[in-house]
């Protein structure tokens, strides 16, 4: 079974103290997850200074611009790399900022392209969850093991009064192996 690879683009503007802990404090959890969900594993291409890329302008009322403008720039590095684009490849564009007043980050469902902020911890694998056909729709609030109210990775809104699950629902958890299922 192939493996998911993650091309990380870390925008420019992210602080190298917020880089040093990106994979353990936004993608362990959920990438743990995908995995026993999927049996797959993943490769993570931490990629910087890119131009075009990292210092790609993101900030935007028109969501829908921002991530086809994504798309394309990361469509665009996909063919000068000669890299794949499917259901196994995922290219992130990791901000330090949300894309606007109200957006933390954004995402097609069953697309390669996906915007992330790293305001909040949940925003990388909420966008992820989304491309691998993850939604709100079947998100929940759980309890943690110490009994808090704690919201699910596809939770729509975030709370600061609750913790994070560090899980999907079992229905959200059959998307992504659904989706999945037919990838080589």
């Amino acid at each position: 079974m192939q493996p998911i690879t993650l091309y990380i683009f870390i925008h420019n503007d992210v602080p190298n103290r917020s880089i040093n802990t990106l994979g353990r404090a936004y993608f362990k959890e959920f990438t743990d997850e995908i995995t026993a969900v999927t049996k797959r594993s993943f490769i993570f291409k931490d990629i910087r200074n890119v131009r075009g890329m990292t210092d790609f302008n993101y900030k935007s009322q028109n969501i829908d611009d921002v991530l086809k403008r994504w798309e394309l720039a990361a469509i665009q590095y996909k063919n000068q790399q000669g890299l794949k684009w499917g259901k196994t490849e995922r290219y992130i564009l990791v901000t330090q900022a949300p894309l606007n007043e109200t957006v933390l980050g954004v995402a097609y469902p069953g697309q390669p392209a996906v915007i992330a902020c790293l305001k909040d911890h949940q925003v990388i694998a909420h966008e992820v969850g989304h491309s691998f056909n993850a939604t709100h729709n079947d998100a929940a609030l759980g309890y943690n093991p110490w009994g808090i109210v704690c919201e699910t990775f596809m939770f729509p809104e975030s709370s600061s009064l609750r913790s994070n699950c560090y899980r999907f629902t079992p229905k959200n958890r059959e998307n992504i192996r659904a989706f999945l299922s037919d990838a080589p």
